[in-house]
């Protein structure tokens, strides 16, 4: 599954439109295989984050959003964005345990991975 599958074609639309804080993409959604990172840190998130009781789908949303703020190119703005960052994760989280400052974690953690991933290319 490819990120840009998770998304309607009206969300893309406006993304295209009004991306947030007018940041470029330097690649496109197909650039991230969502899947495989999914797979990652489902396997990897008790030895990274794991906090007693919470499960994959704690952390899942906040991993989803640092994936996100990588395809948008928002890789080096965490604290300018951390606001808009943070409204969005409480738009998306759903049933998940994790407060924003856990949260935000995660997400910079996912991003990072990309980014390095990215650099070994």
């Amino acid at each position: 599954m490819r990120l840009e599958s998770l998304q309607t074609a009206g969300q893309r639309r406006s993304a295209a439109v009004a991306p947030l804080a007018g940041a470029p993409s330097p690649m496109s959604p197909d650039a991230v295989d969502l899947d495989s990172e999914l797979s990652y840190w489902r396997a990897n998130y008790r030895l990274l984050f794991g906090r007693p009781g919470l499960r994959f789908s704690d952390y899942e949303p906040a991993v989803k959003l640092g994936l996100d703020a990588y395809v948008r190119g928002q890789v080096e703005d965490w604290p300018e964005l951390d606001e808009q960052l943070r409204d969005r994760y409480r738009r998306v989280h759903g049933a998940s345990r994790l407060d924003w400052n856990d949260a935000r974690a995660v997400a910079v953690a996912a991003c990072e991975r990309i980014q390095r991933e990215r650099g070994r290319r």
